[in-house]
């Protein structure tokens, strides 16, 4: 497959800040950017039909779909969203569940989640529209069911959350413990979406597409029947690395939000100096924390941050592992170790000093020596 570029994004970014006359795209832009976008869809559906194949004998059959037509949205003047997938539980795409891949049209991304159909339908009567939102719904009843009926898909389904992805439903955002609620009611309006940037080469890769796939295509299971069998997937030692490099990368986005923080601190104090703050992380996990600092009275403070794409608000947000070896540094050091907490590190980042001291710990694991 061909990968998308961040040239892609941005010309997809550019055609929608304009508005078109007469229905028509040449009518702001070139031939070549013309050109340029429908190469962008020959990519878009090659990655459809690609996981279509790859994940048809554990969820499928899947039918795939790539957006088709005028570029521009009906009314005339508006830019379309550019966009493919891959759908099941309805014939129509517009009343089915999917997993879709949108060219963000204000951030240069691309969108990969877990959408039900918009269920727009405007060639369709009254009669057969209300049969087909109402069968959009049963898919919603049915994905709400598994997930608050199945443990182990529960699981799955909140672990989504720590891996980026965000759950809206009527374009605002929601936590994970009520979207799956909403999604009952507020099926067509409802989605978990990821946004993926290209790397420092400017591109997507494929592999990393793949790596948010295999982490939502899961969902496509929690829509049945009484009589089918629950299937999720397991991830591939490839899909694994990338799941292990996707947390790491939050979770130092975090430590640089917070690095970021005491230097302005330090500058502040008239503290800041090459010696501090430093990011110790980047060295070794031997030190039990990641950021060597000072406080206000030019004392040293050990950092140590712990990372979440969750908002704070979510209740799933108050858990994170700590190693016996962080825990020790912080036994040893109880008055100048520090904790924060990072939040939504990926949309609006906040973060708050937790006492560690007051925390509940839960063992979980042992090293064993032979």
């Amino acid at each position: 497959m061909e990968q998308i570029t961040k040239s892609d994004l941005l010309l997809i970014n550019n055609l929608s800040k304009h508005s078109y006359v007469n229905n028509k795209l040449l009518s702001k832009a070139s031939v070549s950017k013309k050109e340029q976008l429908d190469k962008i869809k020959k990519k878009l559906k090659e990655i459809s039909i690609y996981f279509s194949n790859k994940y048809k004998n554990s969820y499928g059959p899947f039918d795939t779909s790539v957006v088709t037509g005028n570029d521009i949205a009906i009314g005339g003047t508006r830019f379309k969203r550019i966009w493919s997938g891959i759908f099941k539980g309805a014939e129509n795409k517009q009343y089915a569940a999917q997993i879709s891949f949108v060219l963000n049209q204000t951030d240069t991304c691309l969108d990969v989640g877990f959408y039900f159909g918009r269920a727009q339908g405007h060639s369709k009567n009254k009669e057969e529209r209300q049969k087909l939102e109402e069968e959009l719904k049963n898919l919603g009843i049915s994905l709400s069911n598994t997930i608050k009926n199945n443990d182990t898909f529960r699981q799955k389904y909140l672990t989504l959350f720590e891996f980026g992805f965000s759950a809206y439903s009527k374009g605002e955002s929601v936590t994970s413990e009520n979207w799956f609620n909403l999604i009952v009611d507020n099926t067509k309006s409802s989605q978990i979406i990821a946004k993926i940037f290209p790397n420092d080469f400017d591109v997507i890769e494929n592999s990393t597409i793949d790596s948010y796939v295999s982490q939502i295509i899961f969902l496509m299971g929690g829509i049945s029947d009484e009589n089918s069998v629950l299937v999720i997937k397991p991830l591939t030692p490839e899909q694994r690395a990338k799941q292990a490099e996707r947390l790491a990368e939050i979770g130092t986005k975090g430590e640089l939000y917070i690095l970021k923080l005491e230097e302005e601190k330090l500058y502040k104090l008239g503290l800041k100096s090459k010696k501090y703050p430093r990011h110790v992380a980047l060295e070794s996990t031997v030190f039990g924390f990641d950021i060597l600092s000072l406080n206000e009275k030019n004392e040293e403070i050990q950092i140590e941050v712990k990372t979440t794409t969750r908002k704070k608000e979510d209740t799933n947000s108050r858990q994170f592992f700590i190693t016996s070896n962080e825990i020790n540094t912080f036994n040893n050091n109880k008055t100048s170790y520090k904790l924060y907490r990072v939040y939504d590190i990926e949309n609006n980042p906040g973060y708050e000093t937790l006492d560690l001291e007051n925390i509940s710990k839960e063992a979980d694991g042992y090293i064993c020596n032979y």
